[in-house]
């Protein structure tokens, strides 16, 4: 990118014209921002807008059957609501920054918009904050612990390659938060909550054959300690799943202490569909380091093809 913004800056003769737009206020540079592009649709036609269709990854229908992709949004998150997991219908918009605030998204893989927002790329984070909000005005409290799930269809701006491979997908997502009590026993109890989830999902309802790998990840003082006390708690709620573990690339800083991968066995093949682990994002929000926050979740499409 910094490649096409140099020839860009030097076609306008100006390269310091990125810092200056910078110093106006976010409100003034989102009215110069919506006057560009007002300008520059005052003269698209409807045989333009094709043309875009037919060359824009973006909005390009996806494969899968709706209404058994609807069918099964239905189905997780009844699911989520028998289980006291409170649901949520979120919006197609998120907070500028939503993804890449935390520190290990890209921003140039969101597709930022206008008004201070971006496309939902991932339902996890505003999960997040909308949890962080309401734990910061009160209206909710995680003493004891706090779960809340959606489905969304998001759009990630990174190009895939290959049949089947869509810039916009669906998720499932959980996020539960809670107070640290000691001991680990907050995250031991919103693992346990997550796992059994999963479990009854699709190891009691489809009768699926499930395994599980457990990546340590960087983040806890007692690194070792809390990765055994995360693989008891793995074993005790998914006594007959098969567990294996990683210990590699510790210090990737997108999880806190675990990362569990979650497969699925057909014909003989593992296939991912699950991920999920602890992150800081509501310590980073609330700025109260005894915040414990687990996500999880599953791709909707991929698990329609199995």
């Amino acid at each position: 990118m910094n490649t096409i913004l140099n020839r860009i800056l030097k076609q306008i003769g100006d390269p310091e014209i990125v810092d200056k737009l910078l110093s106006l206020s976010k409100a003034d540079l989102n009215s110069l921002l919506l006057e560009l592009f007002k300008k520059q649709t005052d003269g698209i036609t409807p045989a333009d807008v094709l043309k875009t269709y037919q060359s824009n990854r973006f909005p390009i229908p996806s494969d899968a059957d709706p209404a058994k992709f609807h069918a099964l949004e239905t189905q997780l998150l009844t699911a989520a609501q028998n289980m006291e997991i409170k649901t949520v219908l979120l919006s197609p918009s998120a907070p500028l920054g939503s993804c890449s605030a935390f520190g290990c998204v890209d921003q140039y893989n969101v597709v930022s918009a206008l008004r201070g927002t971006e496309t939902l790329s991932d339902p996890s984070n505003m999960l997040a904050i909308i949890i962080a909000d309401k734990l910061k005005s009160r209206a909710e409290s995680n003493i004891n612990p706090v779960h809340y799930a959606a489905t969304a269809r998001v759009v990630r701006a990174q190009a895939f390659s290959g049949k089947g491979f869509f810039a916009h997908f669906g998720l499932y997502c959980m996020v539960s938060s809670g107070k640290d009590s000691g001991s680990y026993a907050c995250e031991k109890d919103l693992l346990e909550k997550h796992l059994i989830f999963y479990k009854e999902l699709f190891q009691e309802q489809y009768n699926a054959k499930l395994s599980i790998v457990l990546r340590k990840r960087g983040g806890y003082t007692d690194g070792d300690g809390f990765f055994d006390r995360m693989t008891e708690v793995i074993q005790t709620t998914l006594p007959h799943t098969p567990l294996s573990f990683d210990y590699d690339d510790v210090d990737n800083k997108y999880y806190q202490g675990v990362n569990f991968k979650i497969y699925m066995e057909r014909d003989g093949e593992k296939i991912e569909f699950g991920d999920g682990g602890f992150v800081d994002w509501i310590y980073q929000m609330l700025g109260n380091k005894k915040e414990r926050c687990l996500i999880s979740g599953i791709g909707l499409d991929r698990f329609l093809l199995l």
